[in-house]
């Protein structure tokens, strides 16, 4: 054979060889780190193929404990109901946590799974802890542990920890820095889950930011109504909450509001724009937005210049336009979602300027709504903001 057909067959061997790489290494053949719902939010179909993908790390080494991690998180995220199917998603859990057990039984993750999966067994996630105290995830764990058990002093210890590993966002950060300097002194908020909860209790603990606001998470109140007692007591404020409905959160929610509301008036009581709407569905009326939050009142108020008043004032607003790289964070599509929280409060002062006749003024807080919507691709929002025509 010729050098010249030697040369052609190497570089069709190396061809087939490097295609071959490239198709091994494409999104669709490659695990992927899977991140907790409160950063990244993927299709079913996603999660379903990473559950694959990892599975079959697994298959090549039963001892890869990030492997493991991934596998349980992308079949717990992927796994959905369908017409006929008998076996449910607790009945998948429990069958990876027992493989689990059988392949990595004194792995920090396997700690951290059980305590996460069942939460019945505090001393499981101590011993994750032992094994690898630099996992933030067990931070998380600690904080709602330590803060439903009023244990507030190893609270603010892992607050304090959260913050130092970097693992929220900066976009995060603010977002619950506005929304809680959107809230008046000495008032309750009313929070809804990770991304609204966790964020405040680590500026309020590790920072010192607005210790003075009572934090309220609907995750927590109507299980752990020892915890809700205890806050309020805190607060100077005594309710019967063993009266509250034990079946309904939204009876139960209701209820709470209109107590606190009758009998400690003087307290000012804001509700966190991402509690679920039917929670709040029979009093909207009664809500008026204020920067990042809704207030509640029983009288009518000028909620517009209150808006103004906090937008303008107290709130972080300027990493809205300008993000440093060092700011970029796997959660950054999820941020600009969130963002999106910030169009109705811009859109409420453009409006107020407008009608006051500063033109300029209503078409920069306009902008500032339509920027933030373009960067979170909201068709309908885009088009709702450029009908105005002023």
């Amino acid at each position: 054979m010729s050098k010249i057909n030697n040369l052609f067959l190497l570089l069709f061997v190396s061809f087939i060889i490097f295609s071959h790489y490239l198709y091994g290494q494409s999104p669709e053949n490659t695990p992927q780190k899977v991140y907790r719902y409160c950063y990244v939010v993927n299709s079913k179909d996603w999660y379903k193929n990473q559950g694959k993908l990892w599975k079959l790390e697994i298959s090549k080494n039963p001892h890869n404990e990030d492997a493991w991690y991934n596998y349980f998180f992308a079949a717990r995220y992927g796994w959905a109901n369908v017409k006929g199917q008998t076996n449910t998603r607790e009945a998948l859990m429990d069958s990876i946590y027992n493989e689990m057990g059988k392949a990595i039984p004194n792995s920090w993750v396997y700690h951290y799974i059980h305590y996460y999966n069942y939460a019945t067994d505090f001393s499981r996630l101590e011993k994750a802890y032992q094994i690898n105290p630099n996992r933030p995830d067990l931070y998380w764990e600690f904080i709602k542990e330590y803060t439903l058990t009023g244990q507030k002093h190893k609270s603010s210890e892992f607050c304090k920890k959260l913050y130092e590993s970097k693992d929220i966002s900066t976009g995060i950060y603010n977002l619950n820095y506005n929304m809680l300097n959107s809230t008046t002194k000495n008032s309750i908020l009313f929070t809804n889950g990770d991304n609204d909860t966790y964020p405040a209790w680590v500026l309020q603990q590790a920072k010192g930011i607005r210790k003075d606001v009572l934090i309220i998470t609907m995750h927590g109140i109507f299980s752990y109504r020892d915890y809700l007692k205890s806050i309020l007591a805190d607060k100077g404020i005594n309710l019967n909450i063993e009266k509250l409905s034990k079946t309904d959160v939204t009876s139960y929610f209701n209820a709470l509001v209109k107590s606190l509301r009758t009998n400690y008036p003087n307290i000012m009581i804001h509700i966190a724009r991402t509690v679920y709407k039917p929670y709040y569905e029979r009093f909207k009326d009664k809500l008026y937005l204020t920067g990042f939050v809704f207030t509640y009142s029983e009288k009518p108020f000028n909620s517009d210049e209150s808006n103004r008043k906090i937008i303008e004032n107290d709130l972080r607003l300027d990493y809205l336009d300008i993000d440093w790289y060092a700011d970029l964070h796997v959660s950054e599509p999820l941020v600009n979602q969130l963002n999106l929280m910030y169009v109705d409060p811009s859109l409420k002062l453009a409006e107020y300027y407008n009608l006051k006749g500063d033109i300029k003024s209503a078409i920069k807080w306009k902008n500032k709504a339509l920027f933030l919507s373009k960067r979170a691709n909201d068709e309908d929002l885009i088009k709702k903001i450029e009908e105005k025509n002023w």
